[in-house]
């Protein structure tokens, strides 16, 4: 029962963070002007953070899903052949 929990966890982080990143490309891209100012700054780091984030909790994601992922292949290639 502690794995789905682990597996809620990793999801409901994933969103989240996904939803960071997304929000801040947006402001970085179209609503905070472009140039050397602090906010402009703090958008660009929370978007790099985020991104580094989302990039380690998707590894951990693929981690704890990886029996599965293997199965799924190898019964799409066995029906292939």
């Amino acid at each position: 029962m502690a794995r789905v929990w682990i597996n809620y966890a990793n999801d409901v982080l994933l969103l989240f963070t996904g939803a960071i990143v997304a929000i801040s490309s947006l402001a970085v891209w179209v609503v905070v002007p472009k140039g050397y100012n602090t906010t402009w700054l703090l958008w660009i780091a929370i978007h790099k953070w985020s991104g580094f984030a989302l990039v380690v909790e998707s590894l951990l994601h693929v981690a704890l899903h990886f029996r599965w992922l293997a199965r799924m292949t190898t019964r799409l290639f066995s029906r292939a052949e």
